[in-house]
């Protein structure tokens, strides 16, 4: 099923650098971890070696949550759904653009040929099926607000 994701959404999904991955344990508790990501306007593309403890997660229960920020914004969002791990020939062309979001592409070859030349990268991905956050809303200025030519500034609290 798509997600409806706003357009600030979208914008806030393909300007952060780094992500936050939430996985359910074995034992039910929380685990979270930094990634890099690739939003490519319809899922989550993570990429990861095979034997970490998120991939053995979602393995067992593929129910995670993936939350971006921006700090000097104050907007976050938060993904919701299930994930699935991409280990087939597949692999190398969902990573790829993911390294190319992050460097040029001379680095991004060096870079995969030296994280998977033991062929063990997996893709995690992610389409979700809820949407939390908060982003900022810019209310035009009016007479009674005298709050000046460039409006107020409120945050939104948003779910889908």
């Amino acid at each position: 099923m798509a997600m409806d994701i706003s357009e600030q959404q979208h914008a806030l999904l393909g300007r952060s650098r780094n992500g936050v991955l939430v996985t359910v344990g074995p034992d039910g508790s929380p685990h979270a971890g930094p990634v890099w990501y690739l939003w490519d306007g319809a899922e989550i593309r993570i990429s990861t070696p095979r034997t970490t403890q998120k991939v053995r997660d979602i393995e067992l229960d593929p129910r995670v949550a993936f939350c971006v920020d921006d700090q000097v914004a104050g907007e976050y969002l938060t993904l919701y759904g299930h994930a699935a791990i991409v280990a087939d020939k597949r692999v190398t062309e969902l990573t790829r653009p993911l390294l190319l979001a992050y460097m040029p592409p001379d680095e991004a070859t060096a870079r995969w040929n030296r994280i998977n030349a033991d062929g063990s990268r997996v893709v995690i991905l992610l389409r979700p099926a809820r949407v939390a956050g908060r982003q900022q809303v810019r209310l035009a200025p009016t007479a009674s607000t005298g709050e000046g030519a460039r409006g107020k500034v409120v945050l939104h609290w948003a779910q889908n």
